[in-house]
């Protein structure tokens, strides 16, 4: 079902109410709804003919018997949200709890449905008690009260009296006053059940004799006492239910309304009730205000658009402080309001795009609009007369009853007003060579009494409407542009092009200002100044000489920086933009902004359509014509129109990667109001609501956090996001008006997105600890490897020294003692000197091997003594002298097996060349352990210079150098001027 704006055709006034559009999409196209309820978030509930919607001004959700959860009945006879968070929905066969907060239904059981299962009662009213207990009338006369999901029978209006009444339904319970249910019918009476200690006294029954059998339609209970009743057939009464007496409204009884036709209540405020009625002799047109505080009654005259004006009023209903109105099905949405605009022209079937505005001192207004073409209006009595088929663009009063008109596809025209006829203008040139008009006129401006400055979309023209003849004003900077507004002052043509703002000296024929920038739609001369209004940069205020002196644009409060027409008075300037109207204070230039909101016909203005009288105002739109005086006091609209409107979240869609997509509608009946996002969600969708008459106008923005910067949405009411980090959000919402006034609510809400395991903290402490055990393990094994090792060192050192060592003793002390007895043998003595000699080398060997093995040994001090005693020993086999100097604490340093091994025997292959070949001066030997650990071994020679330097460096250097890489070290040998210095660079000594 399409929803349509009632075009507001009534002058304006102190207060009153005016139809605003309510959209709904486009599933209610074909849908007829019964019945409509606000839940406790604001959400709307419709009762169809084929099911329940509902609504939360973005999306609609639709409840059947297939849909999830399942309505075991479509055919809805009435709906009630209690306060509970529950919606109970009476049907034909039963009466259904909806529960919101668990998103379920359940069917509730009445006492006697195994007895007759057949016999499912027709329910046609629910309500809630003060104590929240939930009571159903039915069709047939009865009262049920709900308890635990069943049903208890509390009144049976057949049993008091038999065979009387056909069909006696109980169709409104409720309990307006403690302990007091008071029960409409349709049989004619009133019924109070008083509550007594929890016990429910008999019944009693009230009406007069003339309501016998009639249907009480309509009933609201004031806190006086006093309730207003509409009984079809006989009107409207007060109904006292103290003093258990009826009498008539007297004004409403002089109009005799409700005695015939049908009539529409509805509570408005505290103490007012609105009233209408499809009564023909009435009509619907009149709306009466009951007071009870005042006990009196007003009425105002409400004007329907043509293509509503046939059709009938449904329902009436104020599900919580709105008031909605069904006309043949369409539904509308009853607004306040005060001081208001007034359209004129508006067709919300076919719209109506306004060209040209022009009133005569007659008080005719004449239109050029797309729609009606070129038209006279009466306003006194808004008779529209149609005069001719063409496109009017402009209209120029020329003379007290001529108009000259430019039109768009036929040139200029003459109309004369007292004889109403369209005459067609010819115009001729002198100059053959000179460019045409064309026939798209789109700025006309008088120079003389004859002449005009004609706008075309192919430039600029000078017409002499006497001779009939045109000129062609040739420039180069406006060649053949399209002219969309000029602006006349001294010799001076202010022209509006869409490359920009010229200005043309006609009397020098020279440019003397171009501001080539945005579009320019209008410009107007205000006092000393120009008033331009642009595409994009807004109004731009500039003196005579093209200098800005002040900027008005979106930023300053402007509705919009696209500004198509602007008109002034004494102190107020109105400026008609892209996305409303904006009335500025041409002293202090104060900007107030109005919308749709605010009943204008349209947002959006068109270019030129704009004619002032005094301070009333005139401008076209894309549908319709709006009028309104500057003077009045214009007032936004109350309650609907103002910044005080509620957001909601209304659902939560979610896509897991192992359960698929999910929806979740329950969310604004949740307790909790966070939103949790479960690990693994590749996208969620937030959508959110807003149930008002400006939800279509509204533009909103969100930011997951306080300090960063507004995200726009637009109009789309929904929010996206895919594969969202995990962590705590705080989700905010907010909207803005279309006159970029911000909403005063704020929502916030507490936004969690779960972890996967793997992206837990716990898990990544786990995949620490992990890690650092694996380190440990590595670092024991590693240990274990080192012992290991060490162990077979100490071992394969002692087996060395115990075996072959005690082995090598033996030979070398025998050895030694044969020769010693000197026992006469061939060469014997001195072989066997030569035995004890291999002998004892090769126990020296053998010891160091043995050292350099033992795991025991692995420490630098070890290597330091290890050193200083094979220096020893060779000072007193060869009488060297030498110099030992260590530098650094070395005495707890620890040395690898292979640093100490490698460190050890170069240092012995060194120092043997040094004694080898040196001059037999001093050997000077440096070991450095702070910083960089260092061995230097530096002594002199003198014969043969190079060749003995060369052959120190020579023999055994390879040697040294792969030993000294194998310890992760560098060899350098330094020779010259009698000096050889080795030097063996230790990286590490583990």
């Amino acid at each position: 079902m399409s929803l349509l704006c009632l075009g507001w055709n009534a002058a304006s006034q102190e207060s009153g109410f005016v139809f605003r559009d309510f959209k709904l999409p486009q599933s209610f196209r074909n849908k007829i709804v019964t019945n409509v309820e606000k839940d406790k978030a604001g959400l709307l509930w419709l009762a169809t003919n084929s099911g329940l919607y509902r609504y939360d001004g973005n999306e609609a959700i639709f409840f059947d018997g297939k849909s999830q959860p399942a309505l075991n009945n479509s055919k809805i006879t009435s709906i009630f949200s209690d306060t509970k968070n529950n919606m109970w929905l009476g049907t034909e066969s039963g009466l259904i709890r909806f529960d919101l907060h668990k998103w379920m239904t359940t069917e509730v059981k009445t006492a006697y449905s195994k007895e007759a299962p057949s016999r499912q009662p027709h329910f046609e009213s629910i309500g809630e008690g003060r104590n929240g207990t939930i009571y159903a009338g039915t069709l047939d006369g009865r009262l049920f009260r709900v308890e635990k999901d069943s049903l208890q029978v509390l009144l049976d209006i057949n049993h008091e009296f038999p065979n009387q009444y056909n069909l006696p339904s109980v169709a409104a319970v409720s309990e307006p006053y403690p302990n007091e249910l008071w029960l409409r019918t349709e049989m004619g009476k009133m019924i109070r059940i008083r509550i007594r200690g929890g016990q429910y006294m008999p019944p009693e029954y009230f009406g007069l004799p003339e309501f016998h059998r009639a249907n009480i339609r309509e009933v609201y209970f004031h806190r006086s006492g006093k309730c207003i009743l509409n009984i079809t057939g006989h009107g409207i009464y007060i109904f006292d239910t103290r003093k258990g007496s009826f009498h008539k409204i007297p004004e409403l009884a002089n109009n005799g309304v409700g005695q015939r036709g049908i009539v529409f209540l509805a509570p408005y405020m505290e103490n007012e009730i609105l009233i209408f009625t499809n009564q023909p002799d009435i009509g619907k047109e009149q709306l009466f205000v009951y007071n009870f505080q005042t006990n009196s009654t007003r009425h105002q005259l409400v004007t329907y658009p043509e293509y509503l004006r046939s059709n009938h009023i449904e329902w009436f209903k104020n599900p919580g402080n709105t008031l909605f109105m069904s006309l043949n099905n369409r539904i509308l949405e009853l607004a306040p309001a005060k001081n208001m605009f007034k359209s004129i022209l508006t067709d919300a079937v076919a719209i109506n795009s306004i060209r040209s505005i022009y009133k005569h001192k007659t008080g005719t207004l004449y239109v050029g609009s797309y729609k009606d073409r070129f038209i006279s209006i009466d306003e006194s009595t808004g008779k529209k007369e149609s005069i001719s088929n063409h496109f009017v663009y402009k209209i120029l009063p020329w003379g007290p009853d001529s108009l000259l008109l430019g039109t768009e596809g036929d040139g200029m025209l003459w109309y004369d007003i007292r004889s109403k006829k369209i005459s067609p203008i010819r115009l001729d040139s002198d100059n053959v060579n000179n460019r045409e008009p064309g026939s798209y006129i789109t700025a006309l401006v008088r120079k003389s009494e004859t002449e005009v400055w004609v706008g075309t979309y192919s430039g600029l023209f000078l017409v002499d409407l006497k001779k009939k003849t045109h000129q062609p004003i040739e420039q180069n900077v406006l060649g053949q542009l399209k002219i969309t507004s000029l602006a006349h002052n001294e010799d001076q043509l202010w022209i509006g092009t869409p490359l920009g703002l010229t200005v043309w000296n006609s009397g020098q024929n020279k440019i003397v200002i171009n501001k080539e920038k945005n579009p320019v739609y209008c410009v107007i001369p205000v006092g000393d100044t120009f008033w331009i209004g642009t595409h994009g940069a807004g109004i731009r205020i500039l003196n005579k000489n093209g200098q800005v002196l002040q900027t008005l644009d979106n930023a300053n409060g402007l509705a919009d920086d696209i500004v198509y027409s602007i008109l002034t008075s004494d102190k107020k300037a109105v400026a008609a933009t892209h996305n409303g109207l904006s009335v500025i204070d041409r002293k202090t230039l104060q900007i107030h902004n109005y919308s749709r909101l605010d009943q204008l016909p349209a947002d959006e203005f068109n270019q030129a359509a704009a004619f002032h009288e005094g301070d009333s105002f005139y401008l076209g739109t894309i549908n319709g014509i709006l009028k309104f005086r500057t003077n009045d006091t214009i007032l936004p609209l109350s309650t609907s129109a103002s910044t005080n409107i509620a957001l909601h979240i209304t659902s939560l869609t979610t896509e897991h990667a192992n359960h698929g997509l999910h929806r979740n509608y329950s969310f604004p009946y949740q307790a909790n109001r966070s939103l949790t996002i479960e690990g693994g969600t590749r996208y969620f969708t937030i959508g959110f609501g807003v149930v008002s008459g400006a939800t279509g106008e509204l533009k909103y923005f969100y930011k997951l956090d306080s300090a960063l910067e507004w995200v726009p949405l637009g109009s789309r009411q929904e929010i996206t996001f895919v594969e969202m980090p995990p962590g705590e959000y705080n989700l905010h919402l907010t909207a803005q008006l279309p006159d970029g006034t911000w909403t005063d609510t704020k929502l916030t809400v507490p936004l969690l997105v779960v972890p996967l395991f793997h992206q837990t903290v716990w898990f990544k402490g786990l995949m620490v600890l992990m890690f650092l055990f694996l380190i440990w393990c590595v670092f024991r094994y590693r240990e274990y490897i080192i012992r290991k090792e060490k162990n077979l060192r100490v071992s394969i050192a002692s087996d060395l020294h115990d075996e072959v060592g005690s082995s090598l003793t033996r030979i070398y002390y025998q050895a030694d003692s044969l020769s010693a007895k000197a026992i006469p043998l061939s060469n014997g003595s001195k072989q066997l000197e030569q035995i004890a000699e291999t002998s004892r080398d090769a126990l020296l060997t053998m010891s160091d091997m043995v050292w350099s093995i033992d795991a025991r040994f692995d420490t630098v001090k070890d290597l330091i003594d290890r050193m200083k005693d094979y220096v020893y020993k060779l000072r007193e086999e060869l009488n060297i002298a030498y110099h030992f100097e260590v530098k650094g604490e070395y005495t707890l340093l620890t040395a690898s097996q292979i640093v100490r091994q490698n460190l050890f025997l170069i240092f012995k292959e060194a120092l043997t060349n040094a004694t080898k070949y040196g001059d037999g001066k001093a050997i000077s030997i440096e070991i450095q352990f702070d910083g960089n650990p260092y061995l230097k071994i530096r002594n002199s020679y003198v014969n043969g210079l190079q060749q003995v330097a060369k052959r120190q460096g020579g023999r055994g250097l390879h040697n040294m150098e792969t030993r000294a890489i194998k310890m992760g070290g560098r060899l350098c040998i330094e020779e010259g001027n009698g000096i050889f210095l080795l030097t063996v660079e230790i990286a590490q000594l583990r």
